[in-house]
């Protein structure tokens, strides 16, 4: 090779070699000072983006499994305020027992019956008010109750036509459904589903029932919002029934004397106004003719504890009694009949439903796990079938005892689901945990610094780094000879 000084070919050589070590020993140090193999997407492009995508998974486990936790919370909570209604029954039970036993005063009874009243108002304080974080911890989605899913409903007026003011709204979502009368003229019904943030109108048909009702509102939103659960119309997805002029009708299928009447008769509610339409309620005694009853002829109004205090008052005398248990009317030595249906008014509830679903995800896949308990469970004394009973005589105490009893079975059942969601819940939450353990591993392993090979580099790198400043001084002394052939 011939000797010159243009370029220094050895010293680049030896440059060049220096600065990747320096590159290679500053790689190292990060990794070692960082805990981390990847630090920019030049390092592991791939495995950068396999472990953001674990990280972002791992995220999402930990929080889901917070998420579960919080729901076996909100259900503890419901689960603590259902033992209470339990411990209120089991008081319940003691006075109905005593006041059933026939050697109470009249004084007595009456201070078991306000006890009793008490508790029932008690029930429904726990029901209504028992809350997590703001929301309430029992079902108030049920838009409507009737006394059987086969009745025939309308809008408004008991009979006859009424106008376009006699409606009640089902909005969710933006959109609307208004619900006509039945002898509403000048309108057309909505075909198909509702536009977003349309309003559709529905028609009520003379043998519309609650699952004709829920069909239009599922058919019309074009979702599953609406369902029949017994003889309650409940709404779920946010969605909410409102009353804009009157309530909904409840036309309580009575038959006529002709088809033998009937010594049963369920309402939605024992303290709703019942209207008789056009003719007269009337009572047949076993045996006997039918009358008419007494303050419920055409367009007359009482309640369903009105009602069986009348044909007590009546027909006593002929040995019909007539009890109310719950929403329940049951009499002995006769029955009921009319020529047309009596109706049963009732102010829809307008609030919306309050489920609780629990979400969870993985990072990719989500789940959430509807919490049936609040949706499901009621604990109001309407639900447990108590709204009405009382004391004041021995059969109504012995009837309550039969109620309260019945009423302590639905309790059970409703911790029995409750309990069930919280095993639910706290499995979700342990896999959940032990998946976000696995995912976290596994990212370590793509992430992590192996310790013992990046000291070993590092070591590597500050000798080749020494050894590199040394030949550079080298190759620029070298090129120094030449002034030796001038000389």
């Amino acid at each position: 090779m011939s000797l010159g000084v243009l370029n220094n070919i050895s010293a680049i050589y030896a440059q060049n070699n220096l600065a990747n070590t320096q590159a290679s020993l500053s790689k190292t140090l990060q990794q070692l000072s960082s805990g981390s193999r990847i630090n920019s997407g030049a390092d592991d492009a791939a495995g950068l983006s396999l472990a953001n995508g674990l990280q972002a998974s791992a995220t999402a486990l930990s929080q889901s499994a917070k998420n579960a936790s919080e729901g076996v919370d909100f259900l503890q909570v419901a689960d603590g305020a259902l033992s209470q209604v339990t411990s209120l029954l089991n008081r319940a039970v003691t006075l109905a027992t005593e006041a059933s036993n026939g050697t109470l005063n009249s004084s007595q009874v009456g201070a078991a019956n306000s006890e009793y009243q008490k508790i029932l108002t008690e029930i429904d304080t726990i029901n209504n008010n028992t809350e997590y974080n703001g929301i309430n911890t029992f079902a108030k989605n049920a838009a409507y109750t009737v006394g059987s899913g086969t009745d025939v409903v309308d809008i408004g007026a008991t009979g006859g036509a009424v106008g376009v003011a006699s409606e009640a709204d089902v909005t969710y979502n933006g959109m609307t459904l208004k619900l006509l009368n039945s002898g509403t003229t000048g309108s057309s019904s909505t075909v198909g589903t509702i536009a977003a943030n349309g309003t559709g109108r529905y028609i009520m048909q003379s043998s519309d029932t609650l699952s004709t009702i829920a069909g239009q509102i599922n058919s019309q939103f074009g979702a599953s919002v609406a369902s029949v659960q017994g003889n309650q119309l409940v709404l779920a997805g946010g969605a909410k029934l409102t009353s804009t002029s009157s309530n909904l009708v409840d036309k309580l299928q009575i038959p006529t004397a002709a088809a033998g009447g009937t010594s049963t008769l369920t309402v939605g509610n024992a303290n709703d106004t019942l209207t008789v339409n056009t003719s007269a309620l009337n009572f047949t005694p076993t045996g006997g003719t039918a009358t008419a009853i007494t303050n419920f002829g055409a367009a007359a109004t009482g309640n369903l504890h009105q009602l069986a205090a009348q044909i007590n008052t009546q027909f006593a005398a002929v040995g019909v009694n007539a009890t109310v248990s719950g929403n329940t009317m049951k009499i002995t030595g006769g029955t009921i009949s009319t020529a047309n249906n009596v109706s049963e008014s009732e102010a829809v509830n307008a609030k919306a439903n309050q489920s609780v679903a629990i979400f969870t995800s993985d990072g990719t896949i989500s789940q959430s796990y509807n919490n049936s308990a609040s949706d499901m469970v009621q604990a109001s004394s309407s639900a447990l079938s108590l709204a009405g009973t009382d004391l004041t005589s021995t059969a109504g105490a012995q009837a309550a005892l039969s109620a309260i009893n019945s009423a302590i079975t639905t309790v059970a059942a409703s911790r029995g689901t409750i309990g069930a969601n919280i095993n639910t819940l706290t499995a979700v939450g342990n896999v959940m945990t032990t998946q976000s353990t696995n995912t976290l591993a596994a990212e370590n392993d793509v992430t992590a610094t192996d310790y013992g090979q990046a000291t070993s580099d590092m070591s590597k790198y500050q000798i080749l780094s020494q050894t590199g400043i040394a030949a550079l001084s080298q190759a620029n002394q070298a090129q120094q000879l030449i002034t030796k052939l001038l000389q």
